[in-house]
C-alpha cells in the first residue's frame, strides 16, 4: 500500500516538472518570436 502511494506521488511529481518545464519552453519560445517580429518592424 505504501509503495503504491510512493510510486503514484512520484509519478504525478514527475508530471508535475514535465509539465511546468514545457510551459517554460513555450514562454522562450514566444519571447524569441516577439523579439524577431519586434526588429522586423523597427527596420520599417
Amino acid at each position: 500500500m505504501f509503495t503504491i502511494l510512493t510510486v503514484l506521488t512520484a509519478l504525478i511529481s514527475i508530471m508535475f516538472i514535465v509539465s511546468v518545464a514545457s510551459t517554460v519552453t513555450a514562454l522562450r519560445r514566444e519571447n524569441e518570436e516577439d523579439k524577431r517580429l519586434q526588429g522586423k518592424h523597427s527596420v520599417f
